[in-house]
C-alpha cells in the first residue's frame, strides 16, 4: 500500500514538475519573442530618428534665417533713424512661418500600442525615448501650428511685389508699417519664432542622444 502511495506521489510530482517546466519554457519562449520584437521596434525607432534629425536641422537653419530677417526689421522699427524702406521690404520677403517640424511617430506608437515598449518595465532608454516622442515631438507639433496660424491670421500684410517702389504702393506700405498695431503684432510673431527655434534645438539635442543610445543598444550583443 505504501509502495503504491509512494509511486503515486512520485508520478504526481513528476507530472507537476513537468507542467511547471513546460510552463516556464513556454513563458521563456514568449518573453524571448517579445524581446526580439522589441529589438525590432528599437531598430525602427532608430531609423525614424535617423531621418528626422537632419530634417529638423534643416528646419532650424531655415527658421534662424527667417528670424534674422525679422530681427533686422524690428531693429529698423526700434531705431527710426536707421529705417530703410527698400531693405525693410526685401527683409519682409524672407519672413514667413517657414517649414515646421512634424516628426515620424509611427514606429514608437506601434510599439507602445502593442504593449512591447513597457513589457519589461520602464528603464532609462524607454524613459528617454518616451520623452522625445511624448514631450518634444508633441510640443513642436503644437508650436508649429501656432507659428503657422500667427503668420496666416495675425501677420500684418503689406505689398512686397515688384511695384513696391512705386509712389502709391510705397505710401500704402509705409502707412501699414508705421501704424500703431504693426510693431506689437510683428514683435509677437518674431518672438514666437525665436521660441520655436529654442524648442527645436532642445528637441534636436535629445533626439541625437536617444539615437546614440539606441545604436549602442542595438550594437550590443545580448
Amino acid at each position: 500500500m505504501k509502495n503504491i502511495l509512494a509511486r503515486g506521489g512520485i508520478e504526481f510530482l513528476a507530472v507537476f514538475l513537468g507542467l511547471g517546466l513546460s510552463f516556464n519554457v513556454e513563458e521563456w519562449r514568449e518573453e524571448n519573442q517579445i524581446r526580439e520584437r522589441l529589438r525590432g521596434d528599437y531598430q525602427s525607432i532608430q531609423k525614424d530618428l535617423e531621418k528626422d534629425i537632419p530634417y529638423l536641422k534643416q528646419i532650424i537653419k531655415n527658421q534662424i534665417e527667417v528670424k534674422e530677417a525679422g530681427s533686422t526689421m524690428i531693429q529698423m522699427l526700434d531705431e527710426v533713424h536707421s529705417f530703410d524702406y527698400e531693405l525693410f521690404v526685401k527683409s519682409k520677403r524672407l519672413v514667413t512661418s517657414g517649414n515646421t517640424f512634424f516628426g515620424t511617430k509611427a514606429s514608437y506608437e506601434a510599439s507602445v500600442s502593442s504593449g512591447r515598449f513597457t513589457y519589461f518595465g520602464v528603464d532609462t532608454l524607454a524613459n528617454k525615448i518616451g520623452n522625445v516622442y511624448e514631450h518634444h515631438y508633441n510640443r513642436l507639433d503644437l508650436n508649429g501650428l501656432l507659428l503657422d496660424e500667427a503668420y496666416q491670421f495675425k501677420m500684418p500684410y503689406f505689398n512686397t511685389g515688384p511695384r513696391y517702389l512705386s509712389d502709391n504702393i510705397k505710401k500704402q506700405n509705409l502707412e501699414i508699417i508705421h501704424a500703431p498695431d504693426y510693431y506689437p503684432y510683428f514683435s509677437i510673431i518674431i518672438n514666437l519664432q525665436k521660441s520655436y527655434i529654442n524648442k527645436a534645438k532642445w528637441a534636436l539635442e535629445q533626439m541625437e542622444k536617444v539615437n546614440e543610445l539606441l545604436l549602442n543598444k542595438l550594437n550590443k550583443v545580448e
